[in-house]
């Protein structure tokens, strides 16, 4: 059978990268149709056969993806996958909205139903001046509509949490099927607990970095911050001499990162979040906002704990009262086991080979 993977954009890297490596392993011959693919990723997409929409030209001339966003729509229908059995697409964008011949099966993995247009309210406020606001709604509401129509053309859903899970229902009026990410077994411990706090992840304003700056600001105590992102300047003009960035660092700096934490610390709403189970993976358990997918990757009292609010005295104390003692490392890392790439890529082949005899 002939299989094409379709993956929103190559201009960062996430979960949703993490997750279409994954698919690639599966069907490591599949060509991977995408609207932008940034050049300073080709190392670790070598040897892919990625082929990028007419906005490639336009996105290495202006470097912002963003900028392009009223050329979406119709990039998207640009892209051309007939003469494929099934298209399977990963996304938290638009490029679930592709085109496919009526005899192909549309299989969408959904990291979850766009949030700038549907659930992300400050969204508009944080990536786009005063001048381009009202403009940018304007586009926005035009997304929403085509959006849900074009959703109703996917065959099949798969949620990466029961939380995806649920937007999709109320957004799409769509079933789907929970098929968790995965993390391979790199992550694992290889150093001793020191006495730092962990920050990790894309440095943007959605993700509460600010938060947990300015508590540590007050508290005093070490912290680590892994990532980049808008924020990052931003986030050292304020910190204090007790808080260190370390910019973008490599997979493998990052685990001497979780390993070494007392507690990694996950503030934001995420769709399912991989973090919390690599750091459990390396024995390190998590501090999470109790929201969102960190709910089903985050066990209370076994991997991590949660606060409930963005309160600053409540999450003051939790920081205060941490006990890594608590958290036992033989716990953490079978936790991680649960979500495994292997169950995750068993999980999306026996699924694709369901569709596919279902269709004969």
């Amino acid at each position: 059978m002939k299989i094409a993977l379709v993956h929103d954009s190559f201009t960062q890297m996430g979960g949703a990268e993490r997750v279409v490596q994954d698919l690639h392993d599966i069907f490591p011959s599949a060509p991977v149709f995408t609207l932008v693919f940034d050049p300073k990723f080709k190392e670790i997409y070598n040897g892919w056969d990625i082929r990028t929409s007419p906005l490639q030209a336009l996105y290495l001339a202006i470097g912002k993806l963003k900028f392009l966003l009223p050329l979406i729509p119709w990039a998207v229908e640009q892209l051309d996958l007939s003469g494929y059995d099934i298209v399977i697409s990963s996304s938290s964008g638009f490029v679930k909205n592709i085109q496919v011949p009526k005899s192909v099966i549309h299989i969408c993995y959904c990291h979850t139903p766009p949030r700038f247009v549907w659930t992300d309210a400050e969204y508009v406020k944080q990536e786009t001046s005063w001048f381009f606001r009202p403009l940018v709604k304007w586009f926005l509401k035009y997304y929403k509509k085509w959006d849900e129509k074009a959703s109703k053309r996917v065959s099949y859903f798969i949620a990466n949490s029961n939380e995806v899970k649920k937007r999709i229902y109320d957004i799409y009026n769509r079933d789907s099927l929970v098929i968790y990410p995965g993390i391979s077994d790199f992550w694992k411990p290889v150093k001793l607990k020191s006495n730092y706090f962990l920050l990790a992840g894309r440095l943007q304003a959605h993700k509460k970095n600010e938060l947990i700056v300015k508590i540590f600001n007050e508290l005093g105590l070490p912290l680590h911050v892994v990532g980049s992102g808008r924020q990052e300047s931003y986030l050292k003009s304020i910190a204090s001499g007790n808080i260190k960035f370390f910019g973008r660092v490599s997979d493998e700096v990052l685990r001497e990162q979780y390993s070494g934490a007392l507690a990694y610390i996950f503030p934001q709403i995420e769709d399912f979040g991989l973090m919390p189970l690599e750091a459990s993976a390396c024995g390190t358990a998590t501090l999470a906002y109790k929201f969102g997918g960190a709910l089903e990757t985050v066990v209370s009292g076994a991997t991590g704990d949660f606060f409930s609010s963005y309160n600053s005295d409540e999450i003051k104390s939790l920081i205060l009262n941490w006990d890594k003692n608590k958290f036992r490392q033989e716990v953490l890392q079978n936790h991680a086991r649960k979500f495994s790439k292997e169950v995750f890529q068993k999980q999306v082949k026996e699924f694709v080979l369901s569709k596919l005899s279902n269709s004969q």
